[in-house]
């Protein structure tokens, strides 16, 4: 299957990674980008979750990942499309970082983490549909 539909609820990201790890070994996506991805799978889950409002949760989240070609060689797309409320994650701002550990609080650095792990991200509204496309690239192997 090279989609998914999940609704949204948090036992459901369990079954998003499955289906993720599955669909990624199928595309011979390297162990360590599957890591990646699911890392961002999750992150953006959680927070479609905490943030989609009301949304959110009457349509089904739908996830989709795609082969493709990259400047440096293989990748692959993760496709995140959902009804919640309308957040472009490619121009929001990343929380700052605290200056100690004092000063640290829970959450707000997931956005951050996702930029940092993927190669590129791209947002768009399509038929009252927030989708978020991540893209992975890797040499492949001689």
């Amino acid at each position: 299957m090279s989609s998914l539909e999940i609704r949204a609820e948090p036992l459901e990201i369990r079954r998003a990674s499955a289906w993720l790890q599955e669909r990624g070994e199928r595309l011979a996506v390297p162990a360590e980008q599957i890591d990646r991805l699911e890392v961002c799978l999750n992150e953006v889950l959680a927070n479609l979750l905490e943030h989609g409002g009301t949304p959110v949760a009457r349509q089904h989240i739908r996830l989709r990942l795609d082969a493709i070609t990259a400047d440096a060689g293989a990748g692959v797309r993760l496709v995140i499309s959902d009804a919640g409320v309308p957040f472009d994650p490619v121009v929001a701002s990343d929380k700052p970082l605290p200056a100690s550990l004092g000063e640290a609080s829970p959450g707000g650095l997931g956005l951050r983490l996702v930029r940092a792990y993927t190669d590129g991200m791209a947002y768009r509204v399509l038929e009252d549909r927030n989708e978020l496309s991540i893209e992975m690239h890797w040499s492949p192997r001689s």
